[in-house]
């Protein structure tokens, strides 16, 4: 940007125009001549009027008068004319001089004019300058303006996106603990829903594969569920267990095979054996008591005070021991299988029950 130009006025040139007065001319030679001319030309007219009563010698007095008069008529001519050319001439050096007055005013007044334009031309660059200056000093200080507005816009959009941050943040707090919380409530809901299936299935009797399905989906962030599921057979998941009254009525059955079977040895007997032992329970009386009970009877009559009792795995391994190295052996043993996987289904029910409370009381 071009350096300012120190303010400094020109001082002003004043040219003083004299206008020169124009000469005097010499009007009264003129004026005389004229007089002159006029009297010449009244004799003149006087000689044509009176040329036919004058005599000679009075026409002869008269051309000696208009001789003289004419002589005195070029000489007045030629001293006026060589005073014309004089004063012409007076005239002209006059005029001339003023002339280059003019010229010469002329010539400051367009000095002046130059110098007033050089002068209005500085004065416009001046301005220009100027508001250059002015403007790029206005759009700087915009320009520091729009920056600290921005500035303060952004802290001041910081502060609330930091507010809505920390609200998003609490609120994304809040929603994950009620999402885990409905997870958590949907998975023990889950969960009870498939230990009320499997338990109901095992109080009927039934195949409860599909309720051990659905435990093993609860299993996968639980691993106290995944342990006692695989404690249990999946082949007895698949067929089932009997329940007690089933179990009951099966110890029924085998009782009559256990008393025909009781006293054969377990690798066998001949004819002779198997009819004693068929003759030896006819004879027996069903003893029920637990006291004084002997042999097979006494066995039975304490697997079904045990089975009564609900203690099945005492009721199973009470009968199995009687059998034991007899031919009652086979039968006692699918039936204590029986009680066994009873005992432990009824197990894994309770403690599927027990967490289930446990779990539904940790969400209250």
């Amino acid at each position: 940007m071009p350096q300012d130009e120190p303010d400094q006025k020109e001082p002003e040139v004043l040219a003083k125009v004299n206008v020169p007065k124009p000469p005097a001319r010499e009007n009264v030679s003129i004026m005389n001549a004229s007089k002159s001319l006029s009297a010449a030309r009244l004799l003149e007219e006087a000689v044509k009027t009176l040329g036919e009563t004058l005599s000679d010698d009075e026409k002869a007095a008269l051309r000696d008068g208009m001789k003289v008069q004419s002589e005195s008529d070029m000489k007045i001519f030629s001293e006026l004319s060589s005073s014309m050319v004089q004063n012409f001439e007076t005239v002209v050096s006059a005029e001339r001089s003023v002339t280059d007055e003019l010229i010469a005013a002329i010539n400051v007044l367009e000095q002046r004019a130059e110098d007033a334009s050089r002068q209005l031309e500085r004065e416009k660059e001046r301005a220009v300058v100027d508001k250059e200056r002015a403007l790029k000093t206005q759009e700087k200080k915009l320009k520091a303006e729009h920056v600290d507005f921005l500035v303060a816009e952004r802290i001041e959009r910081i502060k609330a996106l930091d507010e809505e941050r920390i609200r998003m943040g609490a609120l994304r707090q809040v929603l994950t603990k009620r999402r885990e919380a409905l997870e958590r409530a949907h998975a023990v809901q889950s969960f009870e829903l498939a230990v009320m299936d499997f338990g109901s299935r095992v109080e009927n009797g039934e195949a409860f594969e599909d309720a051990l399905a659905l435990l093993n989906t609860c299993a996968k962030k639980d691993p106290f569920i995944a342990t006692i599921i695989q404690g249990l057979d999946q082949d007895m998941a698949k067929r089932g267990v009997p329940t007690r009254l089933q179990l009951a009525e099966q110890l029924e059955r085998v009782r009559d095979t256990a008393r025909k079977l009781s006293l054969v040895p377990q690798d066998g007997g001949g004819m002779l054996a198997h009819g004693l032992a068929y003759a030896a329970s006819l004879l027996r009386v069903k003893d029920t008591s637990d006291e004084g009970a002997q042999g097979i009877e006494g066995a039975i009559a304490k697997a079904e005070t045990h089975l009564a009792n609900g203690e099945l795995m005492h009721a199973a391994k009470s009968l199995a021991s009687a059998a034991e190295g007899t031919k009652a052996a086979t039968s006692v043993a699918e039936w204590a299988h029986n009680v066994r996987s009873r005992a432990e289904v009824e197990q894994a029910q309770t403690a599927l029950n027990a967490h289930a409370q446990c779990r539904a009381s940790a969400l209250v």
